[in-house]
């Protein structure tokens, strides 16, 4: 049987009401993981969070040494730690992190994590750039240079 009523447009009334349903539809959505948020990491995976961030601040130590006469460089080391961080961050968040949680790894990647003038000279830092070959992982993306929200645990938290 075919339809021989003409397609009508619905009137504003219905559709301002079909917009409101579909917004609170779309707040609800938003605050689920807000309250996922507060159940917090895991002990043991927390700890390996810090740990993570530990080496991840130890191996950025060792870039800033690294790179440190380079003034184009110098930089975006800076600005790849911060991104690094927030993702770090919003991977956390994502996986049900605290928000002390977060703050707690921030501190230890902030708390480690050294910089050097230009003109600092250290026999033992120069041996290790070139065991860890800094400047290749660098470019490659890998070893020292891996992103913080790339190693483990981070890797198998959300997005």
């Amino acid at each position: 049987m075919i339809d021989k009523e003409p397609a009508r447009v619905q009137d504003g009334v219905t559709m301002v009401q079909s917009a409101r349903s579909l917004l609170a539809g779309s707040i609800l959505l938003l605050t689920l993981p807000a309250a996922h948020a507060q159940a917090a990491l895991e002990r043991a995976q927390f700890d390996s969070v810090l740990t993570t961030a530990r080496d991840y601040a130890d191996d950025r130590s060792l870039i800033f040494y690294c790179l440190r006469s380079s003034t184009e460089t110098v930089p975006f080391l800076y600005a790849g730690l911060q991104a690094d961080i927030e993702q770090a961050v919003q991977k956390m968040k994502s996986a049900g992190a605290t928000a002390r949680q977060s703050a707690e790894m921030v501190q230890m990647v902030l708390g480690t994590v050294r910089t050097y003038p230009r003109d600092a000279k250290d026999d033992a830092l120069d041996r290790r750039c070139i065991s860890k070959d800094v400047e290749r992982s660098r470019a490659e993306v890998k070893g020292v240079s891996m992103p913080l929200f790339l190693r483990p645990p981070f890797d198998k938290m959300g997005k």
